[in-house]
């Protein structure tokens, strides 16, 4: 009995190694397919599900931001056609004023000439008909002054 307890020990020693092919590598390999099923089930189908969601939310998002980005386009060349028309509109009306401004101006210059030419015609024929009074006065007014200078002879001043 002795000499077989040491073959034993040593059949024993044998076995057990790194790897060893018996009845225990099934269970093993059950275990870690159980394992790979469990942290499946537990851990990475529900990491992937979040992941497709955020996947998914991203993607909408660029599409709403793709189609932000065309009503933004689309609005900003509508604001430059209203703008450009607005624009057009003004050089229009700006030309319009400045055509009224200038038959303004113009017909302003004709009023003030024609004012200009009645004041002096009117200082003209006040100045004509004061100067046919006075001429009528210069005989008067000289007779005066003979009269006057016989009745006082002028000093003279040497």
């Amino acid at each position: 009995m002795y000499t077989s307890l040491p073959s034993f020990y040593v059949g024993l020693e044998k076995t057990g190694g790194l790897f060893d092919i018996d009845a225990t590598l099934p269970v093993l390999l059950i275990q870690f397919f159980l394992l790979v099923q469990i942290l499946s089930l537990v851990l990475f189908n529900p990491i992937q599900k979040i992941l497709r969601q955020r996947e998914e939310e991203i993607e909408n998002n660029l599409k709403n931001a793709r189609i932000t980005l065309e009503e933004v386009d689309k609005l900003q060349q509508k604001i430059r056609r209203i703008l450009q028309s607005v624009r057009d509109r003004h050089a229009i009306r700006a030309k319009e004023i400045e055509s009224k401004r200038q038959i303004a101006l113009i017909k302003s210059k004709k009023y003030l000439d024609t004012k200009l030419r009645q004041t002096r015609e009117n200082m003209i024929s006040t100045y004509r008909t004061k100067a046919t009074q006075a001429g009528d006065l210069i005989p008067g007014v000289v007779q005066e002054i003979n009269r006057y200078l016989r009745v006082r002879p002028p000093i003279n001043r040497i």
